[in-house]
């Protein structure tokens, strides 16, 4: 058999195509003169077409109608073919939720249904007053506190918004740091090179007295930075500055956090290099290498990294940073999961050759450990201070629609000779306790931590 399309263009011409199915040539050549008579008719003008008998032509047209109807569906197939359609289709749909669902699509909609009804029945029924929100929040963070990981947290949209404004190293504002000194006045602090403060000529101590206008006396620290940070707008700043009030005008923009800051130190004749790093942000690699380049150009033969009180960051971060410090095909950590264990090698063809010393105390975590147990076990350097926190996790985050996310646990990490340091820490090569000098006197000097790590740089 075959299937015919036809397709009325107008009356001057139709278009008839034949799409051969089989070899019937008697069929098939009948069907060819009744298409090359209608073709021919449909060409002739009015007079032309009178010779033709309108009867011959119209019982040929129906032959083609019978032809066509016998090739089309019924309506009862329509419908089986439809019903069979949305079956197939339905079929597909689970399927696939089963594959995104591990296999357990009927199990978590019966679970998820549960969820649902008690949600609807409190906050349709309940007599008091229930704020949603608070609800679905208590709901995700009790479902991932049975995970009995303290790594595994949900974080609302207001700590997120803060965390990422961390660990991304830039945030919208005026670049400087604020806080509320003994006698309660929101009291600028460092100020960041580059910065619209830097620039307006803001000064670490200024006291703010009024932002736009309004009285900002008694208020806190964060009230003046969140409103900083929510306006594009150019910013009124009313400032005390010894005995002088001073009106400073200046517009946020995009800034970069500093994570990083040196000093040179003289010890035995010799320039040692020294770093303090705050934190492992998605900058803080970049800063890095452009700091230590510069304390290299000024001579240094020693260097002193310190990460006391750094909680931690990105890994890929301190990756970048651990390689370009150790020669390469030098292990930086190893990673293991469910699948195994996989070992991260440094790449880069840069190698420092001078001794280095990592400061570290019970604060210093995740990513500052990974970079204390490289240096001490791959690099042969020093770490001066006491046990660090102790945390052997690799976290991921997933963000939610509302802003907010979850943090949870993929991978533990070990250090270059596989050892796994969580609820231990790394142990310092040089243990050191701080003296209460220090605390009394929060002065180089009286830092007895670095000044042995400058003496064991230095030798």
């Amino acid at each position: 058999m075959f299937t015919l399309h036809i397709g009325l263009q107008n009356r001057k011409g139709g278009i008839i195509m034949l799409k051969k199915k089989d070899n019937n040539k008697k069929e098939t050549n009948k069907l060819e003169k009744i298409i090359h008579k209608i073709n021919i008719f449909n060409k002739l003008n009015k007079k032309e077409k009178k010779r033709f008998n309108p009867k011959e032509l119209l019982n040929k047209i129906n032959i083609f109608k019978k032809i066509r109807m016998s090739e089309t569906f019924s309506y009862k197939e329509v419908i089986a073919i439809v019903i069979f359609s949305m079956a197939i289709g339905g079929l597909c749909v689970f399927s696939l939720m089963n594959v995104f669902t591990n296999g357990n699509y009927i199990t978590l909609t019966k679970d998820f249904n549960k969820l649902i009804k008690t949600y609807n029945t409190i906050t349709s029924q309940y007599y008091g007053e229930v704020d949603k929100q608070e609800l679905i929040d208590n709901a995700i963070a009790g479902m991932l506190a049975t995970v009995s990981d303290p790594y595994t947290t949900y974080i609302d949209t207001e700590t997120t918004e803060s965390f990422l404004e961390r660990v991304n190293g830039t945030y919208n504002g005026i670049g400087c740091e604020v806080y509320v000194d003994n006698d309660k006045n929101i009291t600028i602090g460092n100020v960041f090179d580059n910065s619209p403060a830097s620039k307006a000529g803001l000064q670490k101590g200024d006291i703010i007295l009024e932002v736009d206008e309004k009285n900002y006396e008694g208020k806190t620290a964060t009230d003046v930075s969140n409103y900083i940070k929510k306006t594009n707008d150019t910013i009124k700043l009313k400032v005390k500055r010894n005995d002088e009030i001073l009106n400073i005008k200046l517009k946020p923009k995009k800034v970069e956090i500093p994570s990083v800051s040196t000093e040179i130190y003289e010890r035995n004749n010799k320039k040692i290099g020294y770093m303090y790093i705050s934190i492992f942000s998605s900058v803080t690699d970049t800063q890095f290498n452009k700091k230590l380049k510069e304390l290299e150009k000024e001579g240094i033969t020693a260097l002193v990294i310190d990460v006391r009180q750094n909680t931690g960051g990105y890994l890929d971060v301190v990756t970048n940073m651990l390689d370009i410090v150790l020669p390469k095909g030098k292990i930086i950590y190893q990673l293991e999961d469910k699948t195994g264990t996989t070992k991260k090698y440094s790449t880069s063809e840069h190698k420092k050759e001078y001794p280095i010393a990592v400061l570290v105390d019970n604060v210093s975590a995740s990513a500052s450990e990974i970079l204390a147990s490289s240096i001490k076990e791959s690099y042969g350097g020093y770490v001066v201070g006491i046990n660090t926190y102790g945390k052997g996790t690799v976290q991921q985050t997933f963000d939610l629609d509302d802003g907010s996310m979850i943090k949870y646990t993929t991978q533990k990490w070990l250090t270059p000779d596989g050892n796994w340091i969580n609820e231990v820490g790394v142990e310092p090569t040089n243990k050191v306790e701080l003296k209460e000098d220090y605390y009394n006197n929060p002065t180089t000097d009286n830092d007895n931590q670095l000044q042995t790590a400058l003496d064991l740089v230095s030798k």
